[in-house]
């Protein structure tokens, strides 16, 4: 395992699970607990996966695997998805909704639906530089680099010209 995503090549596959609320200390303890023993043991066809995982804002999850030994397989990725179910029954967070944008504002983390975005933007909760989380990254690189962006630099950058 590697130690931190930042030290992964730019081409390793992320997955980023967010959550409908901030971790509670004892969740967060047990979810880096459990995050620990899933990449030490995460493989593919018997072959163990260079991995590491990450908690950012108290409220996201990212599995990184560096696939330049060994590719994740389909079953292997379905185990992840199968423990980030268990975290979910074992705390009662929700992290496979992907209906839901997070925007960071000075009160933290918010959650919205996605037909609700316009609106945020119309009424002002989200302005132009607000950071916007975009969870449906592929790889470290984008990771490092577009996960958290300014709302006028993303996908939502649309609705700010219609005001």
């Amino acid at each position: 395992m590697i130690t931190s995503i930042v030290e992964m090549p730019d081409q390793a596959k992320v997955w980023v699970y967010q959550a409908n609320r901030p971790f509670s200390d004892s969740e967060r303890i047990l979810i880096e607990k459990n995050l620990e023993a899933f990449c030490g043991q995460w493989a593919a066809h018997g072959k163990q996966l260079t991995s590491t995982y990450s908690i950012e804002k108290n409220q996201f999850i990212i599995l990184a695997v560096d696939e330049s030994g060994h590719q994740a397989s389909g079953c292997s990725i379905d185990s992840s998805v199968h423990f980030i179910q268990q975290i979910e029954q074992a705390t009662g967070l929700s992290l496979l909704d992907k209906s839901q944008v997070a925007f960071e504002t000075e009160e933290g983390i918010i959650i919205k639906p996605f037909n609700k975005l316009k609106e945020a933007v119309t009424t002002g909760e989200i302005k132009p530089d607000t950071i916007v989380f975009n969870n449906a990254i592929q790889n470290a690189a984008e990771w490092k680099s577009s996960w958290a962006i300014p709302a006028n630099q993303s996908w939502l950058k649309r609705f700010f010209s219609v005001n």
